[in-house]
């Protein structure tokens, strides 16, 4: 399916997955939410007749099918409100557990504006069009449809002329301004994405720009797309306002009614009701063409998205388990390519158990890279990373996280206390065994301080205590010290040491620090030239 026929849809079909246990749920709701429309015709045709027939029958009759048109669009909207929310669940687990299998550096594209966007508002977009489906399908094919039997059998076929002021409108909503709107779209949409993160470029300086004096870029961007934004939509209001006008006035029950006189004053007072009152089968979902149906087009837009996210291949993964717990992590023939041409050729090394082993190398040599392949976080151009005589690519996804734990350079903490921070790795852990690795990490601090306050070598050290409470048996850590001071550096080293040896850990770490490398068990030299191939040290 090409791009123009997934922009055609309304759920794209990667989408169907979330939506597809709750559609008989839907299919229920526009069943009780279609006879609550027509219960609703009911009363009105029981009031018309009411006009020939001053009964208090028919009275009677038009109240009980109010009552039951009330309790059907109510449990409708019950219906289709909890269909949504199992959607929405459903959905934001599948982005987020896609996100969670790709690649580092697909995700790198995606910052973090977008991805709460994502996960969020995208999300929260499609809840109008998931929710309110039922009633929009009464109100646009159910009632109509039924109104203009109605209409048909009660006045005749003249009294459709009635129809024409709502027929008129619908079109200039439905055909007009779609097709004039298109134009401006993209530059309205691309405006607001700007705003959205100049707010919150502006927002953050209170911690980031007043350090760079930055505000006032932020502001500036802020100011620039507002108003393109109020150009925009002041040429695009100005191309439309009179046909607009003109469409406005057509959904005024006084064109209808004008109409409906014209053509049906000689018929009997019934018959003249009846064209009135059904004659306005067509106005009333005209008048929901208008911005009431907004939430159509950004839904739409939401969906692409998604689904565009969805598209992203994921990292490669099985079913496989682990023979045994000691199996050694080995890269074979490792190559990783850039733009700019090879930058590891050939990369071969068994990493043992109860070795400390550390990675150096130039500033853009692959050292990070190379940590995230081993990781399973990042593929390489050729070549395999195995553990035992597995290939990590053919393991479980989970038995793989609970093997091996990355520690990036930058690692940002969870917007909670330092013991929920912790837990996350070790959530049975006591609070003794808590301080513990964070005295190991060279950290005292209170468990119960928010995490977020902290400085940034603080939190680098938040995330060296979860290491200290892995129950991982590999571990990577990228630049684990680069914010720590020469002394707290050294003892750490030295507790990773300890950790290494008396658990029998592999440890893999990337650093600048010559002096921390010599106390490694082995040492892994990067070079610039792409034909690298491992030029290792091994401490006996």
């Amino acid at each position: 399916m090409n791009k123009e026929q997934h922009q055609a849809q309304l759920f794209d079909p990667l989408l169907r997955p979330a939506i597809k246990p709750v559609l008989p749920q839907l299919g229920l709701g526009i069943l009780a939410e279609g006879i609550a429309g027509l219960a609703t015709l009911a009363a009105l045709w029981c009031l018309i007749h009411l006009i020939a027939d001053l009964s208090l029958i028919w009275v009677l009759y038009a109240c009980a099918c109010w009552g039951i048109g009330a309790i059907c669009s109510s449990s409708a909207s019950w219906i289709s409100h909890q269909a949504e929310a199992v959607f929405s669940s459903r959905l934001r687990r599948q982005v987020a557990t896609h996100l969670t299998q790709l690649p580092t550096r697909t995700l790198a594209r995606y910052d973090d504006n977008a991805l709460r966007r994502l996960v969020s508002e995208d999300i929260a977009a499609l809840h109008h069009v998931v929710a309110h489906l039922p009633a929009e399908i009464a109100t646009f094919i159910i009632v109509p449809a039924a109104s203009v039997i109605m209409l048909l059998m009660m006045s005749g076929p003249i009294s459709l002329l009635a129809l024409i002021p709502g027929c008129i409108a619908a079109m200039y909503y439905l055909i007009f301004v779609p097709r004039y709107s298109i134009r401006f779209n993209v530059e309205r949409v691309a405006a607001m994405e700007t705003i959205v993160t100049a707010i919150n470029n502006y927002v953050r300086g209170i911690r980031i720009h007043r350090l760079f004096n930055a505000q006032s870029g932020a502001l500036a961007d802020y100011h620039d797309a507002t108003n393109r934004f109020t150009q925009g939509m002041v040429t695009w209001v100005s191309h439309v306002a009179t046909a607009a006008a003109i469409a406005t006035a057509l959904l005024q029950a006084v064109a209808t009614f004008a109409i409906a006189y014209w053509v049906s004053y000689e018929l009997s007072p019934v018959a003249l009701a009846a064209t009135m009152l059904f004659g306005l089968a067509i106005v009333t979902p005209s008048l929901r063409l208008g911005h009431g149906l907004d939430y159509l087009s950004s839904s739409r837009v939401a969906g692409q998205r998604i689904a565009e996210l969805l598209r992203e291949t994921t990292l490669p993964k099985g079913n496989a388990s682990l023979q045994g717990d000691d199996a050694k992590l080995t890269a074979q023939a490792i190559r990783i390519h850039t733009e700019n041409g090879a930058l590891i050729e050939h990369f071969s090394h068994q990493f043992s158990p109860g070795k400390l082993t550390v990675i150096m190398g130039p500033s853009g040599s692959g050292k990070t890279t190379l940590l995230r392949i081993l990781a399973g976080f990042e593929q390489s151009d050729s070549g395999a990373v195995c553990l035992g005589n597995q290939s990590i690519v053919a393991l479980d996804e989970q038995v793989r996280h609970q093997t091996i734990q990355l520690l990036p350079q930058t690692n940002p903490v969870l917007n909670a206390t330092v013991r929920e921070n912790l837990w996350l790795t070790a959530p049975d852990a006591s609070d003794q065994q808590l301080h513990d690795a964070l005295t190991h990490a060279q950290l005292e601090i209170d468990l119960d301080v928010d995490a977020t306050i902290l400085s940034g070598g603080e939190q680098q050290r938040v995330g060296l205590a979860r290491l200290f409470l892995s129950p991982a048996t590999i571990l990577l850590l990228d630049e684990p010290t680069s914010a720590l001071d020469h002394a707290n550096a050294h003892q750490l080293m030295a507790a990773l040491l300890h950790l290494t040896h008396s658990q029998n850990k592999t440890l893999i770490m990337v650093t600048h620090d010559p002096a921390l490398a010599a106390q490694a068990d082995q040492l892994i030299d990067l070079k610039t030239s792409p034909q690298f191939k491992a030029s290792s040290q091994h401490k006996e």
